[in-house]
């Protein structure tokens, strides 16, 4: 297998990246009908990732195998409310690998940059939401460290 490599993502990844974010969109819409990706969300999410990409308190980094980016991690600095300690944490809001490359650590390479950029800003814990439906996500995160500590609820109206 190629060599990967996990590095800072620039705006000219964006167009490889897209792909592995409609997968991962696709993927979630099948697990739970609830999930309802909006018909323009993709240029919405374009648009969004790049400006994440400029901001100093966001780290989007990708895994780049044979000039190909295989995987993709977003992380947040993200600041609690003045009653709950400690003021800021870090929050992974995406990661996705390509379905050939899962299951050959390149998610554990991009969470393990991701967690040491969080500990550069001063974070001591990380927080994430992963899908109800999808233990193998679930069983991911449990193996690189993550617990349960919030259970995120839905009521229709």
């Amino acid at each position: 297998m190629t060599t990967v490599t996990v590095r800072r993502a620039t705006e000219q990844d964006v167009p490889q990246i897209l792909p592995l974010w409609q997968e991962m969109m696709s993927f979630h819409a099948a697990l739970d009908p609830r999930f309802r990706p909006a018909p323009d969300g993709e240029s919405h999410w374009a648009a969004a990732i790049t400006a994440w990409m400029r901001r100093e308190d966001n780290c989007v980094l990708v895994a780049e195998a044979g000039g190909q980016i295989v995987g993709y991690i977003v992380g947040m600095m993200r600041e609690n409310p003045p009653v709950l300690l400690p003021p800021r944490y870090g929050f992974v809001s995406d990661i996705c690998v390509a379905p050939e490359w899962r299951r050959h650590g390149v998610g554990r390479r991009m969470f393990a940059a991701l967690r040491e950029w969080f500990r550069q800003q001063g974070a001591d814990h990380i927080e994430l939401r992963v899908a109800h439906n999808n233990p193998a996500s679930q069983a991911f995160w449990r193996a690189v460290g993550c617990q349960d500590y919030m259970d995120s609820m839905w009521c229709e109206l």
